[in-house]
């Protein structure tokens, strides 16, 4: 185990001595974007809690009630998230071979992936959730030893949820190891993220800051007063910040203590199992699913043998489509889409509008909220598209096939779905608000034009910055390359948006009764600039794709 532990050491600080020239500047920018957002974020979360310390009676009350429903969701999202993440990490990592290969004992091995998989599944939730514990320490008066004490408590709560979803994992893959193991399993992760979004949004979280909804919540203090899960960490965890911030630290010691026995006993038996199921579940994930072909031509075959003009294209269509049913972390991305856009939808439908024009002018800025879904989509789906052929991309390079050809194929495989995928957000968001016909006709020929164009942009700027050794799709959108993606998309929006907002001014002062509202002259102009903005957008990323795409080397 010190042997695996220094190896990670080792790799930690050779990858910090690596970080030169544009790297570092690269990583100082997502550093500083990150802070950003986190500060944001702690400003948000401040104006809530401030707001919820201040009312009378519950003020207090609520402010606990709310953080033991943070940390009981982030402890549920970090154990659907280690199920996911485990099964990667401890039974298909790149470097599993090399290690079982090597004279050391199995259960090191398992500690040292499971190590891997705690630290990937929880990172981003506990830097997620840093804000909302930084703004309720400020509102209650709290001093560092909150933080610090919330620190050390934070330890063996990670561990704790982590935990259960490596040990799921593990009797899963013992009692049936097999690949396909995986893949319902991670299946059946993105259904249980997908259903615990939706009952938290269903649940309507916003009526806790609603005035109006006060005199409801007031009927429910013996519910605020009541544990959240008391028997499960997250509610340990809340007793014992509530302990700290009272002063009662015999309460705060004996929650502690049960966190840290707790944890100590779970890795115990952790440990202890592996050294039964992991070889057999790790071997058994070695194995591949049996081919199940069938003689019958596809018809893409069928038109690829007929249209001479569109074989090229009609069989990499061929061999996408085929790729995408057979690898469930798609279909698993599907399910998770399908829970955003019915809460999407559902979030429109509660939005406290009540005159009809409000509703309409809701309707044309809801084009940029539903335009930045379609790119976080695009993220996911579009702009990994090139780089996903990964070590088969010489393949390609080296068949009678051109960059253009690979890319238009990317571009039609994605562009449909993201165009359908606009149009299905924005007519139902208008027939929830009930908009009026002008911002509905323009809404719709925004969305499906921007959807167009943020697909373009996505394979243009996939083409430009390639990574055919990445290992997962989350490399690729963290990656440079996604962050100017989603920038790019976020700045073309943005200009859409505003250019439209003129002609969109001149149809509500019709409607308020105002006297030749409308100027053709400023309509023009916009039309003007709509097609410029869409024109560059739609060649500039393509061409440099194209360019960079054709000098690759494999």
């Amino acid at each position: 185990m010190p042997l695996l532990l220094r190896r990670k050491f080792i790799c930690a600080v050779n990858t910090l001595k690596g970080l030169r020239g544009w790297k570092l500047v690269k990583n100082l920018l997502f550093i500083g974007v990150g802070l950003l957002m986190l500060s944001i974020m702690y400003a948000g979360f401040w104006r809530l809690l401030r707001y919820l310390e201040a009312v009378q009676l519950i003020g207090p009350i609520l402010s606990w009630k709310l953080t033991s429903m943070v940390l009981l969701m982030t402890f549920s999202m970090i154990v659907v998230s280690s199920i996911i993440i485990s099964m990667t990490t401890l039974y298909y990592s790149s470097d599993l071979k090399f290690l079982f290969s090597c004279p050391l004992p199995e259960r090191s091995i398992f500690l040292d992936k499971a190590g891997e998989t705690v630290f990937y599944s929880s990172w981003t939730l506990l830097l997620a959730i840093l804000p909302y514990i930084l703004a309720l320490g400020r509102v209650k008066g709290l001093g560092a030893g909150f933080y610090l004490s919330y620190a050390a408590l934070m330890v063996p709560f990670v561990l704790l949820a982590g935990a259960f979803g490596i040990i799921f994992s593990m009797l899963v893959m013992y009692a049936f190891p097999s690949s396909r193991t995986r893949d319902i399993t991670w299946l059946l992760g993105s259904v249980s993220v997908a259903f615990v979004y939706m009952m938290v949004r269903f649940s309507k979280p916003e009526k806790l800051i609603r005035p109006d909804a006060l005199a409801v919540v007031a009927q429910y203090i013996e519910y605020l007063q009541s544990p959240t899960a008391k028997y499960l960490p997250s509610w340990w965890v809340t007793k014992a910040m509530i302990a700290y911030s009272s002063g009662h630290w015999a309460d705060f010691g004996l929650y502690a203590i049960a966190l840290f026995a707790a944890g100590l006993a779970l890795y115990g038996f952790m440990y202890y199992l592996a050294g039964f199921v992991y070889a057999r579940g790790f071997s058994g994930a070695q194995s591949s699913a049996r081919f199940h072909g069938k003689n019958k031509m596809l018809w893409e075959q069928s038109l690829a043998l007929k249209s001479v003009r569109f074989k090229t294209a009609l069989t990499l269509y061929w061999k996408d489509r085929l790729l995408l049913l057979r690898d469930a972390r798609y279909w698993s991305q599907i399910i998770l889409i399908a829970a955003l856009i019915v809460v999407y939808l559902f979030s429109v439908r509660q939005l406290p509008l009540e005159t009809p024009d409000l509703k309409s002018l809701i309707s044309f800025l809801n084009i940029g909220v539903a335009g930045f879904v379609v790119a976080a989509i695009g993220l996911r789906f579009t702009f990994p598209a090139i780089s996903l052929e990964g070590g088969s991309f010489w393949l390609l390079k080296a068949a009678p096939v051109t960059a253009s050809g690979i890319m238009t194929e990317k571009l039609l495989l994605s562009a449909v779905p993201s165009m359908l995928l606009g149009f299905v957000l924005i007519s139902f968001s208008n027939y929830l608000l009930n908009a009026d016909r002008f911002v509905s006709a323009l809404s719709v020929f925004t969305i499906v034009t921007a959807a167009l164009v943020l697909s373009v942009m996505g394979i243009g700027l996939g083409a430009l910055f390639p990574d055919f050794k990445v290992e997962n799709i989350h490399q690729l959108e963290s990656s440079y390359g996604g962050f100017i993606y989603m920038a790019a998309s976020m700045g073309y929006l943005g200009l859409v948006v505003a250019i439209e907002a003129w002609p969109v001014q001149m149809h509500f002062a019709e409607h308020f009764g105002r006297k030749n509202p409308w100027d053709f002259r400023i309509i023009g102009f916009c039309a003007l600039m709509f097609l410029l903005i869409n024109a560059a957008a739609l060649i500039v990323p393509w061409k440099l794709g194209l360019r960079n795409l054709e000098k690759q080397e494999v």
